[in-house]
């Protein structure tokens, strides 16, 4: 009898193991599957909901670096406006060296090709940023890219043709960072 008793102490045992195993059916029967079909498609739902939500936060987060990055852009070149003028000054103000010896001459000539050299390295760092000058002389004037600095009548020009600068403008794409100062010529009165 021993041996009957231990067979159904292990078959008991086996028994309630089988039943933890295999969990009780779902409440309801055959009908539990639509709420587990109704929670898949909560969880679905959810998880789409989550999924786009993530995608429209990477397109936040991507623009915001990208307007970043253009307000940086933006501010450098405001920065170097003033240093790239500068150049510009001094190219078109080459002093008169009529009474300087030939030593002289030629150091200051290989002073001015270097400053010209600058020049060119600091244009093409603002190309660089996407920075580019405003197109003035000759153009009609346009309040969106030029300041008027005055104007006088030259004959033979259009009314309103820009025909001096004064200050560069510039802009980054559509973007006037500084418009250009210039003189407007002017119909001569009657």
């Amino acid at each position: 009898m021993n041996d009957e008793a231990s067979n159904t102490g292990s078959e008991s045992v086996n028994a309630e193991t089988n039943q933890s195993q295999n969990p009780p059916p779902l409440q309801g029967g055959v009908g539990g599957g639509e709420g587990v079909e109704a929670k898949c498609a909560e969880y679905l739902s959810g998880w789409k909901r989550a999924l786009a939500d993530y995608e429209n936060l990477q397109k936040q987060n991507s623009q915001a670096r990208d307007d970043d990055r253009r307000r940086v852009r933006s501010n450098l070149a405001e920065d170097l406006l003033p240093v790239v003028d500068n150049f510009g000054y001094v190219t078109k103000h080459v002093p008169d060296l009529e009474g300087c010896s030939d030593d002289f001459k030629k150091k200051f000539d290989t002073w001015f090709q270097g400053i010209g050299h600058i020049e060119r390295q600091f244009a093409e760092a603002m190309k660089g940023l996407g920075v580019e000058p405003i197109e003035s002389i000759g153009t009609q004037f346009d309040p969106n890219l030029h300041e008027s600095g005055g104007s006088r009548s030259e004959p033979g020009k259009k009314e309103h043709e820009i025909i001096e600068e004064l200050i560069k403008g510039w802009k980054i794409g559509d973007v006037v960072l500084r418009p250009a100062k210039v003189i407007v010529n002017e119909a001569p009165s009657s």
